[in-house]
């Protein structure tokens, strides 16, 4: 087997492996925001059957402690997205293809796209946590949180 031909062997084997690692992270994410509103509402329920409603504010320390570690799985899966993309362009661009046809060879960083790609980075936390897909969701929760903390301060008055 040539080189080229490696190479190509390389290239659909990392895309391959691209595309169960986003699916992996996928399911990672679902785990986890699964995870925050059973353990939310365990506590939640815990305080309105034993009358503590001293608990409630620990509904905020669950919140945001899954908002952060679904943001951080976030991360990982967004640059490898971003992998993906870069091998997705690369092969929908006629001209680079066919150079690459041509000289026999492929761009370093698309031959196995898991390797590091200088050109990206992996996004900051903080844009992880204000995902579309990650705010909505813990926002909502961090407001139905203040709703009952409101309830449980009002009914022990």
């Amino acid at each position: 087997m040539e080189r080229f031909e490696f190479q190509l062997a390389m290239l659909q084997k990392g895309a391959e492996e691209l595309e169960k690692k986003i699916a992996n992270f996928s399911t990672i994410l679902q785990q986890v925001k699964t995870a925050a509103v059973t353990i939310w509402v365990a506590l939640i329920g815990w305080v309105f059957a034993s009358k503590i409603d001293a608990l409630v504010p620990l509904g905020y320390v669950i919140i945001f402690g899954f908002w952060f570690l679904e943001a951080t799985y976030w991360r990982v899966q967004f640059y490898y997205m971003q992998r993906a993309s870069a091998v997705t362009e690369f092969l929908n661009d006629e001209k680079a293809l066919d150079e690459s046809f041509n000289t026999r060879s492929i761009p370093e960083g698309i031959v196995h796209p898991l390797g590091s790609l200088k050109r990206l980075k992996m996004p900051s936390l903080w844009r992880a946590t204000c995902a579309p897909s990650i705010y909505i969701f813990y926002t909502f929760l961090f407001a139905v949180n203040s709703v009952v903390w409101l309830i449980s301060l009002k009914t022990a008055l």
